[in-house]
């Protein structure tokens, strides 16, 4: 590696360029304009961290859901460097597709990784005449591998104003209804979703299980430090993935006899349909009719997440055993 390129990697961008309050959840070291539509991004993928890393896979490797926020990372930063996006202005994830490209670039080795992201504008959004938003393209490479890529991930900005008007309206529909306690349910033990830690479990404990579906509800504990790492009007986009992710763990388990240790998060296509409430209860659906077993273990599943009888996001899933030896694929969306 050249001195030039260490550099990158020598400190992460100023926190508020990409929405966080610790310095240790920020991943993103550095940022270049290549061309108009054509930005480039370095991060540093940690070995250990206390959520994205805390799994009970027997190799370890770099979560599909640590790329996915420094993916997060890389958009919200380009925006206010480069698109002239107003430090003050909130940001809305729809959707968008991510593929894991080679899982062997992915697993941690004796040090931290270097990772460098190419992102790329494919289209644009405008309201009133004035740009409020993009669609991006991004691949995460390590080593000069392409481990990762994450494609039509859409996202709009508004100002602070018309987001504390528009959510004003939404938590005073909700406030009557709320109860504390409505989203602490009990939690599943951590190993049947693939944890060792209690606080990393987002499901209840009092799952439903019909013929066509599982049902579980969500664990929102506005005090974990990763989830929750600066103060939110709604439920994360990050809590909804691994809500996902930890139910198509449990229903491998009962289905398939497939364990959590023995299973990655290998594909997952997320589409936010709207704000996820507190203090309503919510619960991730798992659709069992969905359930396959295809070639090279791969399962494959879909799900969604309701709250007051509104569908709030849904999702297909993929997973793979661990000691598989083919690449794996991902997709996956977020929302801040």
């Amino acid at each position: 590696m050249s001195e030039a390129q260490a550099i990158r990697y020598e400190n992460t961008v100023p926190r508020s360029m990409v929405h966080r309050a610790a310095v240790s959840e920020v991943f993103l070291t550095s940022a270049e304009r290549v061309k108009e539509r054509h930005f480039r991004c370095s991060a540093q993928l940690p070995r250990t961290h206390s959520y994205f890393s805390e799994h009970t896979h027997s190799a370890a490797h770099y979560d599909m859901l640590l790329l996915l926020e420094v993916f997060r990372q890389a958009s919200i930063y380009i925006s206010h460097a480069f698109l002239e996006v107003s430090a003050q202005a909130k940001f809305i994830y729809l959707d968008s597709v991510t593929r894991m490209a080679d899982r062997s670039a992915l697993i941690v080795g004796d040090r931290p990784a270097s990772a460098e992201i190419d992102v790329h504008v494919v289209d644009e959004y405008l309201r009133h005449g004035q740009r409020s938003g993009v669609t991006l393209n991004m691949s995460l490479h390590i080593n000069g591998e392409v481990a990762a890529h994450h494609e039509r991930m859409s996202i709009r900005w508004i100002s602070a104003a018309a987001w504390n008007k528009m959510r004003a309206r939404a938590l005073a529909a909700i406030l009557a209804d709320a109860d504390p306690l409505a989203q602490r349910p009990p939690p599943l033990c951590p190993s049947v979703v693939g944890r060792q830690w209690l606080n990393n479990v987002v499901l209840g404990r009092d799952l439903e299980q019909g013929v066509t579906r599982l049902v579980a509800p969500l664990i929102v504990d506005l005090n974990h430090p990763a989830i929750f790492d600066h103060p939110l009007d709604h439920i994360p986009g990050m809590l909804l993935l691994e809500g996902f992710r930890q139910a198509a763990l449990v229903v491998a388990d009962r289905q398939l006899q497939a364990s959590a240790e023995q299973l990655l998060l290998s594909r997952c296509h997320v589409v936010f349909a709207r704000f996820g409430e507190f203090g309503l209860p919510t619960r991730v659906r798992a659709d069992l009719g969905s359930l396959a077993r295809e070639e090279h273990g791969r399962i494959s599943l879909r799900l969604d997440v309701e709250q007051g009888g509104a569908v709030i996001a849904t999702a297909e899933l993929e997973l793979l055993p661990v000691a598989t030896s083919q690449p794996l694929t991902l997709v996956a969306g977020g929302v801040q």
